[in-house]
C-alpha cells in the first residue's frame, strides 16, 4: 500500500460488518451525514486534466465503429500470448457478441472486455471439461444493459466451449477503469476542496469496489460506479468519491465517521499474492475428512470459500454453498454504499482477498466436550484492522449427530461506525430423490411454497425448536432450518431474508462463481436474489436453491462492540482487538417416521 502523506490515504472502500435487528433501526432517527452531489463537468475540463480519459474515450468512439464493437484490453493489460488468444477466439463467437449491438436499429452498444486470465476450477460448468494449461475466462461488460457476458474458451482448440450472460451483473474492473476512477476523483473540485489537496502532487492506490447512490444513476439506471475513499485522520472520517465510469463524472461526495483507531500498518501487494494459496486452494479442488463427514471444497475468484459436494456418512448432503456478495448500506437516509467480493489473491477480482489457505477448528460444548469440527477461511484487506479494512471469514460447521451450519463471520472493521451489511449465501443442498418441497412455519403447521418467492425474518413464526423453515423430499429426508435469532454464540439475530428459486443447470444462477449481482444500497428485499424469481416459476418437483440474506449492523458502542475491531497499544506493543459478529442458519437433519 502506498501512502500519499501522512494525513491523507486514498483505499479500496470494503465493507462489511453487523448489528441487530433492522426493525428496531427502523424507529431510529437517520443519520445527519448528508451526500453532496457534484456539480457537471466539463468532458472536455477533464481530458486536459487528464490525458488517460481524453485516450480512453478515444479508444471507446473508435470500438464503436468496429466490427463488433468491442474495447478490447490494451496490450499493456495482457500478460501473455494466450490470454489475447482468449479475447480474439471469444470476440469472434457470436453467442458472446448476441447483445453488441441494439436488437431493433443495430445500432452499436458499448462493451468492453473486462478481464482475461486462465479459469479456475470454480468457473467450470459442471459436466465441462477444460484441461487447466488452455482453458481462459473472458468477462465482457455491456454498458447499455448493465450485463456481464463471460467466456470459457479453450485456446488450444481455438473455439468458446461456454457462455454465460449475467443480467444486471457487473463485472470486475481492469486496471485502466480504475485508475480513470481514481483520476476522476483526485481532480475533481469537491475532492480537492474537502480535503485541501493538490492532487498532482499526490499519489493513489486502485479503488474497484462497485458502488452505488439511490436516486442517481448509479442506481436508478445501473450505471457503473465506484468509490475512491480517503482517511481523513485528523477528525477521523473517510470522504468518499461515488465515480460513474458510465458518464465519467463525479456524482458526489460524502464523510463518514470512522471512530477511534489506533496506528495503522504497512503492507506490499507481495503479501496478499501469496502464490501457494492460488496454487493449492483456488487452482485445485480439495478434500478433508472431518470425522463422518467428507467435505470438499475451493476457493474461488469472488465468491469466497465454496464447500461441495460434500457427504455425510456417505451420503451426500451439500452440493454447493458459498457467499456469492457482500452488500452494504451506508448513510442509512441516502442509500449509499458499496458491493463487495472475497475471493482468491488477485486484484482484479476481488477486493478481500484469502489470508492463507482454510483451517479446521474444534467445536465444543458447554462442558468442554468436542461436538464437530469446523472448516473455516480467513480473508483480509492489505491492512486490517485499519479503518476501510476488514477481515472476516467463511466458516462451515460440522456437527458429529449430522447437524450443520453455515456462516459468515465478520470482525469488522468498515469505513463507517453505522451500516447495514448483508452477506449473499447461495446453498444448494441435496435430497434423496433431487426434488424438494419447501415450507415455512406459520404458527400452526408448516405451510408449503407453491411457487418462488421471498419472505423477511421480520415476519417469520418458529416452532419451539426455534425451526422457521423446513427443506425435505417426499421420501421424508430433508433439514429443518434454524435462523440466528440470538441463541448462537456471537449473533445478535440473522434478521434476514430468504429466497426459494427452481435450479437450472443450463443457465447461471450461481453453478460457477459469479459476478456482482444486485444492488448495494437498498434496505428491501431488493439484494439480487430476487432476479432469480421472476417470473415465478412453479416449484413442484423441482430441485431448490435457498438465498439466505441477513442484515447486521456494526456496533462500536464501548463495552458492546459487534462486528468491530481496532489497534491499541499495549506494553509498547500494537495489539488488534477484534469483536467478531456471526450470522447463518443451522440445518438439522429430520427424522424418518
Amino acid at each position: 500500500m502506498r501512502y500519499f502523506n501522512l494525513l491523507f490515504i486514498i483505499l479500496p472502500v470494503l465493507f462489511f460488518s453487523c448489528k441487530t435487528d433492522v426493525k428496531k433501526r427502523d424507529n431510529q432517527k437517520p443519520v445527519e451525514t448528508q451526500v453532496a452531489l457534484a456539480k457537471p463537468q466539463a468532458l472536455s475540463e477533464l481530458f486536459e486534466k487528464i490525458p488517460e480519459l481524453k485516450y480512453y474515450h478515444n479508444k471507446v468512439v473508435e470500438s464503436l465503429k468496429n466490427d463488433p464493437p468491442i474495447l478490447r484490453l490494451d496490450d499493456s493489460e495482457i500478460r501473455d500470448e494466450k490470454q489475447k488468444k482468449a479475447q480474439e477466439i471469444a470476440i469472434n463467437n457470436k453467442d458472446f457478441i448476441r447483445d453488441v449491438y441494439d436488437p431493433e436499429t443495430h445500432a452499436p452498444i458499448r462493451n468492453e472486455i473486462m478481464n482475461v486470465r486462465q479459469a479456475l476450477p470454480s468457473d467450470i460448468p459442471p459436466k465441462i471439461h477444460c484441461n487447466k494449461e488452455d482453458c481462459y475466462r473472458v468477462s465482457m461488460y455491456n454498458y447499455f444493459w448493465n450485463s456481464t457476458t463471460i467466456a470459457l474458451v479453450n485456446v488450444k482448440k481455438g473455439r468458446v466451449i461456454n457462455v454465460k450472460r449475467l443480467i444486471d451483473g457487473q463485472a470486475e474492473l481492469n486496471k485502466r477503469l480504475t485508475d480513470i476512477a481514481i483520476n476522476i476523483a483526485i481532480n475533481s473540485p469537491e475532492v480537492i476542496e474537502a480535503l485541501g489537496i493538490n492532487p498532482e502532487e499526490k499519489e493513489a492506490t486502485m479503488s474497484n469496489v462497485k458502488t452505488a447512490l439511490n436516486g442517481t444513476k448509479c442506481e436508478r439506471s445501473k450505471h457503473l460506479c465506484v468509490a475512491p475513499t480517503f482517511l481523513n485522520h485528523i477528525n477521523k472520517k473517510a470522504l468518499w468519491a461515488i465515480v460513474d465510469l458510465t458518464d465519467w463524472k463525479l456524482v458526489g461526495i460524502a464523510w463518514t465517521e470512522l471512530g477511534e483507531y489506533g496506528p495503522i500498518p504497512k503492507t506490499t501487494e507481495r503479501d496478499i499474492q501469496n502464490k501457494f494459496v492460488m496454487q493449492h486452494f483456488c487452482e485445485q479442488n480439495n478434500d478433508t475428512i472431518l470425522g463422518d463427514w467428507k467435505v470438499n471444497y475451493r476457493l474461488t475468484s469472488s465468491d469466497g470459500l465454496e464447500v461441495f459436494d460434500t457427504k455425510y456418512k456417505g451420503k451426500t448432503i451439500i452440493n454447493s454453498s458459498k457467499i456469492v456478495d457482500w452488500h452494504v448500506s451506508y448513510l442509512y437516509k441516502e442509500g449509499m454504499g458499496y458491493s463487495d467480493a472475497t475471493g482468491c489473491p488477485m486484484f482484479s477480482s476481488s477486493a478481500v482477498v484469502a489470508f492463507n489457505g482454510p483451517y479446521v477448528e474444534n467445536i465444543t460444548n458447554a462442558a468442554g466436550k468436542t461436538i464437530g469440527k469446523a472448516l473455516v477461511q480467513d480473508f483480509r484487506s492489505p491492512i486490517w484492522p485499519a479503518p476501510c479494512n476488514y477481515r472476516y471469514q467463511s466458516r462451515f460447521e460440522f456437527y458429529n449427530d449430522g447437524r450443520f451450519r453455515i456462516t459468515g463471520v465478520n470482525h469488522g472493521r468498515g469505513c463507517n461506525t453505522d451500516g447495514v451489511y448483508k452477506p449473499i449465501f447461495r446453498i444448494d443442498l441435496a435430497t434423496d430423490d433431487k426434488a424438494e418441497d419447501f415450507a415455512t412455519w406459520n404458527g400452526h403447521k408448516w405451510e408449503t411454497w407453491i411457487k418462488e418467492k421471498w419472505m423477511d425474518q421480520k415476519d417469520a413464526k418458529y416452532t419451539k425448536d426455534n425451526y422457521w423453515m423446513k427443506l425435505s423430499s417426499k421420501t421424508g429426508d430433508g433439514y429443518y432450518i434454524e435462523p440466528g435469532i440470538g441463541q448462537f454464540k456471537h449473533n445478535r439475530g440473522d434478521s434476514a431474508f430468504i429466497y426459494i428459486s427452481a435450479f437450472h443447470d443450463d443457465i447461471d444462477e450461481g453453478s460457477t462463481d459469479m459476478v456482482t449481482i444486485g444492488t448495494c444500497c437498498n434496505y428491501n428485499y431488493k439484494q439480487g436474489p430476487e432476479k432469480f424469481l421472476a417470473p415465478p416459476e412453479d416449484l413442484t418437483g423441482k430441485h431448490l436453491v435457498l438465498w439466505y440474506v441477513p442484515r447486521m449492523h456494526n456496533d462500536n458502542t464501548k463495552g458492546k462492540e459487534y462486528c468491530w475491531s481496532t489497534t491499541v497499544v499495549e506494553n509498547g506493543k500494537s495489539v488488534t482487538k477484534t469483536w467478531p459478529g456471526i450470522v447463518g442458519p443451522m440445518f438439522v437433519p429430520i427424522k424418518k417416521q
